[in-house]
C-alpha cells in the first residue's frame, strides 16, 4: 500500500477553468476550502451510507482542551463546522488549566477504555507543567487520530503508517491537489514539531523530494529559505518568513496559526511574498481546512479498522479506500 499517493489522479484540479476571470494574484492562491469541500463530497460523505447500512452507528471523536488558547479555539470551531456536515459525533471536553498531569492521564485512560470513542485528539499546546510527550504516548494507537503515539510515529517514520498527523497530511494533500511537482524538488520545512515538521519531512522524502529541516534557531534562516522550491512555514510565530526570504517562483505553504491584534495570521508575510511566490496558501483558508479534512479521514479510518475486527483482507480494503484515492 502506498500511503502517500494522495489525490494524484483522483483530485485533478482543472487549473485552466479556475484561472478564468482571476487576476494573476488570485491564480496564485492555494485554496484549502475548495479542496476540503471536494474531499468532503467525494471521499468522506460516501462512507456515511455505509456506516448507516453496515455498522448502524457513527464514528465518535473526543477532543480534549486544557485551559484556553486562541489558536486552539479557532481550530476547534473550524473542525466542528466541518464535522457537522458528516455522519460523525464530536464531543469537546474542556479541562482546567491547573489540572495535574496525573489527572489528565487518568482522564485519557478512561477514554482509551471507552468503547464508544473511536478517536482522541489532544489540543496543543498543553500548559507548561504538563509533559506533552507523556500525554501523547498515553493515547492508544488505534484511537490516535493525530498520529503521535509511539507506534504510529514509528510507522510513519518507516513510511508504512495507518494514521499520520493531520496537518502534515493536509499540506501534502494540497500539494497533490494543485499538481505541484515534488520529485527532485528542494523542500525546506521551517519547524520541527512532531505534528507538522518531522512527519511532513518523511512524507516529502517518500515523494522523492530533497528535504531540509530548519527551525526558529536556524541562523541565518534566509540562507536556506531562499533555496527552497517548496517552503513550508510551521513555527507558530508571526513574520518568520518575510519579503526577500524566498526565491522567485517558490511554492509557500503557511501552516502557522497566530493571533495579532485579534486577527488570525500565519507565519509568513503573505502580502509581501505574493509577488515572488508561484503558489501560496492564505491564513485563514489555506492549510487549515485541509487539516480538518485529513483529521476527519483519520477518524473514519480508525473507526472502520476497529469495526473490521481483525479481518485482514477487509482492513486492507478499507486502508486502500482512504489512502489510494485514484481507485475511489
Amino acid at each position: 500500500m502506498d500511503y502517500y499517493n494522495l489525490l494524484t489522479s483522483f483530485f485533478k484540479l482543472k487549473l485552466n477553468v479556475l484561472k478564468m476571470n482571476q487576476s494573476d494574484e488570485e491564480s496564485k492562491i492555494i485554496d484549502g476550502r475548495l479542496f476540503a469541500q471536494e474531499y468532503l463530497e467525494k471521499i468522506l460523505k460516501p462512507r456515511c451510507k455505509i456506516f448507516t447500512e453496515v455498522y448502524q452507528k457513527f464514528p465518535k471523536l473526543s477532543t480534549i482542551l486544557v485551559g484556553e488558547d486562541p489558536a486552539s479555539e479557532s481550530y476547534i470551531k473550524l473542525k466542528d463546522r466541518f464535522f457537522e456536515k458528516l455522519c460523525v459525533e464530536s464531543e469537546l471536553f474542556r479541562l482546567p488549566e491547573d489540572i495535574t498531569e496525573k489527572e489528565l492521564l487518568e482522564f485519557i485512560d478512561a477514554q482509551n477504555k471507552d468503547a464508544t470513542i473511536d478517536g482522541i485528539l489532544i489540543q496543543l499546546p498543553l500548559p507548561d507543567h504538563i509533559d506533552t510527550d507523556i500525554i501523547n504516548e498515553s493515547i492508544i494507537p488505534s484511537k490516535d487520530v493525530e498520529g503521535v503515539s509511539p507506534s504510529n510515529v514509528y510507522a510513519w517514520a518507516k513510511a508504512t503508517p495507518n494514521l499520520v498527523p493531520a496537518t502534515a497530511l493536509g499540506v501534502l494533500a494540497l500539494l497533490k491537489y494543485y499538481q505541484i511537482p515534488l520529485k527532485g524538488k528542494h523542500a525546506v520545512v521551517v519547524g520541527r514539531s512532531m505534528i507538522v515538521g518531522k512527519p511532513l519531512a518523511h512524507l516529502l522524502l517518500k515523494e522523492h523530494a530533497t528535504v531540509t529541516i530548519c527551525h526558529s534557531r536556524t541562523k541565518p534562516l534566509e540562507k536556506h529559505t531562499r533555496e527552497a522550491d517548496i517552503l513550508i512555514a510551521a513555527v507558530g510565530r508571526t513574520h518568520v518568513i518575510k519579503q526577500g526570504m524566498i526565491k522567485k517562483g517558490a511554492v509557500v505553504m503557511d501552516v502557522g496559526v497566530n493571533f495579532e491584534d485579534g486577527k488570525l495570521i500565519g507565519d509568513v508575510d503573505f502580502d509581501d511574498l505574493l509577488t515572488d511566490a508561484d503558489r501560496i496558501t492564505p491564513v485563514p483558508g489555506g492549510v487549515g481546512p485541509a487539516t480538518t479534512s485529513m483529521l476527519a479521514g483519520n477518524l473514519l479510518l480508525a473507526f472502520e479498522i476497529k469495526e473490521a475486527q481483525h479481518d485482514i483482507e477487509k482492513i486492507k480494503s478499507i486502508k486502500e479506500y482512504y489512502t489510494n484515492y485514484s481507485k475511489v
